[in-house]
């Protein structure tokens, strides 16, 4: 009998990719995906789930915390942390635990990314 062999292939599409090795949320309006194979930018304005995302890291804070919602960036390094950088001259920064946030929000938030991207920004691995 012959032995059959069975070469991976890994492509980049709108619909399931979840990999990516850095999200930030700028203050200034624009949000960044960074993976292999990914580098892409879109308004935050067009993201439905920034939002939800922004509320949900800021949610991490610690108590003696002071810093308020308004932020320079949110930085996430998926399966790390995310840190938050706060606008307000003073206010510290803060680090969360990915395993600390809602996973299943920021895959769909990468989704939202992705399908907001021009396929021609797309490489195939």
């Amino acid at each position: 009998m012959a032995k059959s062999t069975t070469k991976k292939t890994t492509a980049t599409t709108k619909a399931n990719v979840v990999e990516y090795n850095t999200l930030h949320i700028f203050g200034y309006g624009e949000s960044q995906l960074i993976g292999k194979g990914l580098n892409d930018k879109v308004e935050t304005s067009k993201l439905t789930l920034a939002d939800a995302v922004v509320s949900n890291v800021f949610s991490k804070k610690p108590t003696d915390n002071t810093s308020t919602i308004d932020f320079h960036s949110i930085n996430i390094f998926n399966n790390l942390f995310a840190d938050f950088t706060s606008k307000e001259k003073g206010s510290k920064s803060f680090r969360v635990k990915y395993a600390d946030l809602d996973t299943d929000l920021l895959t769909s938030f990468v989704n939202e990314i992705i399908a907001l991207t021009p396929p021609t920004t797309k490489v195939v691995a």
